[in-house]
Formats: C-alpha cells, structure tokens, sequence
C-alpha cells in the first residue's frame, strides 16, 4: 500500500476518510478561533504577523483547515488560553453531526426542558464569545456537581 509523502502509514484514501470523519471538529475549531480573535479585536493579519502565517491561511483554519498540533499551540499562546479550553465541549465521536444530534436529543424532550433552553439561548445571545465559553463551563459545573449527589 502507497502511503502519501509525511503521513506514517496512512494512505491517501485513509487520509481523505479520516478528515471526513472528523470534518466536523476542525469546523468547530476554526469557529472558536475566529470567535476568540474577534473578541479580542484582533484582525486575521495581525495573527498572522505575529505567527508567520499568512492571513489567507488563518482564514483557512478559521474556515475549518485542519490545524496542525503545533500551529494549535502557536494560536493558544498568542490568544492567552489553554488549549484544552479549545476542546471543551466538543463531541467525542467520530462521524458527523447528524449522529450526535441523534444521540444527545433523548433528554430534552420535555416542555421545561424547551423552556429552560430557551431561556438560556436568550441569555447566550447577550454575552460576547468569551463570556458565552465561561457561561458554558459554569453550567457544565454545575451539571457536575448534580451527578455527583446522585
């Protein structure tokens, strides 16, 4: 089996199949990271100046490109964030979105649970992307903490 330059053991086709899989996760990165740059003010060239990156390439892994390991810490160091933090919350399964929606809709299928929904999407609407990502892991937290008194 030919494998493609730089990739250990994978060939083209594993390749191409593998980022389809995960397709949906480089999305949601590129998403954090163009919502943490615009919070910040900062435009696509002045990270790419201080990155050595092309503002056209950051415009690509803001687009859903996959980014490299390395290139992910670059922009976490420059952004002042843990890198984990770029991970919370993301599904932790290989496939589309279609399947987590499948999965995660079961517990809120009941009218309160449209109406608290509702209520902290107006709530959402209000915060700018850092405070959303801070609203998010305090509600996480507080889930948490549920499950353990259970």
């Amino acid at each position: 089996m030919a494998c493609a330059p730089g990739r250990r053991g994978m060939s083209a086709g594993q390749d191409r199949a593998d980022r389809l899989k995960t397709q949906h996760i480089d999305d949601l990165l590129g998403q954090r990271l163009r919502e943490i740059r615009n919070a910040m003010g900062l435009t696509r060239e002045q990270v790419g100046d201080e990155l050595a990156v092309s503002d056209s390439r950051i415009r690509d892994y803001e687009e859903g490109d996959r980014i490299p390991a390395a290139r992910l810490w670059q922009f976490c160091g420059r952004y002042g964030i843990a890198v984990e933090s770029l991970f919370e919350g993301l599904p932790h399964h290989v496939g589309g979105r279609d399947t987590e929606v499948a999965d995660e809709s079961a517990p809120f299928d009941s009218p309160f649970a449209d109406e608290v929904v509702r209520a902290i999407n107006a709530a959402a609407e209000q915060l700018n992307p850092v405070e959303r990502r801070l609203a998010l892991a305090a509600l996480r937290g507080m889930g948490q903490r549920k499950l353990k008194t259970l």
